[in-house]
Parts: structure tokens; sequence; C-alpha cells
């Protein structure tokens, strides 16, 4: 196996309860859920129509005043798709790979995608893959502390990114003139492909949020009568704005800091705020993040040196005062 070094980028999230009554913190619910689902058996979240999609926490353990686990995602049955590599070849033939069973012969699955998380009180961290990002993760969380009983049906939590406290004295401080947020008009995503007349069709879904905000604007009947795939590949974007335009009140400009705020939790390429006192605040400034350099096998990582040093970078973050304790 290659040993190699890899960065990963590291997320700082607050949780929120919708039930604040009890002074909840994540970490205690957490280790309270996995404490009674103690079988992954029993922490399968099951997805989809025909229940193959699976999310679980797979591991988890405490170390250091602190809960870290690694959160996977799979679908049950699948294959992968191969190709061998054949420059002189004029087409190549795509195969299929099964998972080998384990020594037990019981069914290995591919895994989509792994999140790796670390909680403290109620800061997150958060390592994620583009297969299995943060949103999916706070998903998961919801579902496990309410099928555990950790929390009732009624109550939820939220994970919202942490900003830096200097980027907020920035805001503050300077007064935010414009807000824009931007996004490509679709992301398709295929989701079947199919043998037509001996030609490969692949079907998409049409989703993202520069759609989402159109749908909000002109209606579902008049989005959903375009046309939508000629704008595959077309580069059309579609972006929000959020200004005064020459002077405004003084509990105008906290609303639009507010505002400004309240955004971050929007993908950090889609945001930027343009500052009244002169100056940008980019997307990636919204959000509390740092790129971590770990030992890996093959491009996988060493979960435990990962966990310590998600540790430390937060540790880090709360005796610097970059975020409140």
């Amino acid at each position: 196996m290659a040993r190699q070094t890899i960065t990963k980028k590291v997320y700082c999230k607050h949780a929120v309860f919708l039930d604040r009554r009890d002074k909840p913190t994540i970490q205690n619910k957490i280790m309270e859920a996995v404490g009674k689902l103690k079988k992954i058996g029993k922490r399968k979240e099951i997805l989809g129509e025909d229940e193959r999609y699976v999310r679980a926490i797979i591991y988890h353990r405490a170390h250091a005043n602190m809960i870290f686990g690694i959160l996977a995602s799979y679908e049950r049955g699948t294959h992968q798709l191969t190709v061998t590599e054949d420059d002189d070849a004029e087409m190549l033939t795509v195969e299929q790979v099964a998972p080998p069973n384990n020594d037990d012969d019981k069914r290995r699955e591919f895994l989509e995608g792994l999140c790796y998380f670390g909680c403290y009180k109620n800061h997150v961290v958060v390592v994620p893959s583009r297969a299995l990002g943060a949103k999916p993760f706070e998903a998961h969380i919801n579902w496990l502390l309410q099928a555990s009983g950790a929390i009732s049906q009624s109550n939820r939590v939220g994970l919202s990114d942490q900003i830096a406290e200097a980027t907020k004295a920035k805001i503050r401080a300077a007064h935010v003139k414009e807000v824009e947020i931007g996004a490509p008009l679709i992301d398709t995503n295929a989701i079947t492909t199919s043998q037509v007349s001996g030609h490969r069709v692949s079907s998409f879904e049409y989703s993202g949020f520069g759609l989402d905000m159109l749908r909000q604007i002109l209606g579902n009947d008049k989005i959903n009568g375009m046309k939508l795939v000629d704008a595959i590949d077309g580069n059309i974007e579609v972006s929000l704005k959020v200004r005064y335009k020459r002077a405004t009140t003084e509990k105008a400009h906290k609303l639009l800091d507010n505002i400004a705020l309240a955004v971050r939790n929007i993908d950090e390429d889609e945001v930027k705020l343009t500052l009244a006192g002169g100056g940008t605040v980019k997307g990636n400034e919204l959000k509390l993040s740092a790129m971590l350099s770990v030992e890996a096998r093959n491009g996988v990582p060493n979960p435990d040196q990962l966990f310590e040093k998600m540790h430390t970078w937060l540790t880090d973050q709360i005796q610097n005062q970059i975020i409140e304790p």
C-alpha cells in the first residue's frame, strides 16, 4: 500500500437545537444515541424507494473530551464500473466488478462517501467528501437522534457554519452595502443510463440553487415548460443581489449586515459581500475552515491522525478566541 500525505478541508459548525430548554449539546446527544443503538443494524438509516441506499456511523470513539466518528454511505448490491486502459484500442469496454465477500462469507459493499466528524459541546468539526457533505451529515444526525430517542420527534438540530470573530467585526465596522449570491442555473446529475438502438441515453435530474431561485420568481409551471437541456454546459448563472443604492438608515444597515452573516451557510463559491467602507468579503471568509495535512494509504486518510488534527485545530480556534467557547 502506498503511503502519502494528503490535505483534507475541515469546517467548523455550531449546533443549535430547536428545543433548548434542557440546554442540550450535540456531543452528549450523539454519545447517548450511539450508546442506545450499539449495533450497526440499529444505526442504519435506509433511504430510497427501493431501500437500497444506506447511511450509518460505522465508527466512533471518545477522545480528548470529544466524540469522533465516521459517517459512511453506500448503495447495497451495486458493482463498480471499470475500463481497461488501452491506448491502442479504438473503443473501451465497460465491465462490472463486484465486491468480494469477506472471510465470514458476508457481503461487502463499495462505499460511496465518507464524512469524518468530531463534536465538542455544540461545536462540530466536519471533514466531508464530495459524495457525503455537511448537509447529508446534518440530516443523518437528526435521524439518528430521533431514532434513538435522544431527542423527540418534534425536535431538531441545525448545523450553522461558524464565522471568525474577526470577520464578524469587519462586517459590523464597515457595514455591508451589497450581498450577492450567484450560482449556476443548473446542476445536472445523470440518474439513469440505458441503451436505445445501440446508443447510450442518459436521463437528467435538473436541480440547483440557481434553478430554485428562478422557480420562486417564475413559478414551477413556466420553468417546467422550458427546454432546460439547452442550458447544460451553457455557463448560465443566476445572481441575486440585496443592496441599497445611495444611502440607507442605520437600522437597514444592521439588517443587511445580518443577511450577510446568515448567507454563510450557502456554498462558499456562491457568495460575495461588498462593504460600504470599501473592500469585499468572499464566501470562504464567511466559513471557518482550514486545510489539514494527514498521512494516508492509497488516498485514504489515517482516521486517528485526522481526528487528532481536527481536535488540535478546534482547540486553537477556541483558545485564540476566533470562536466563542
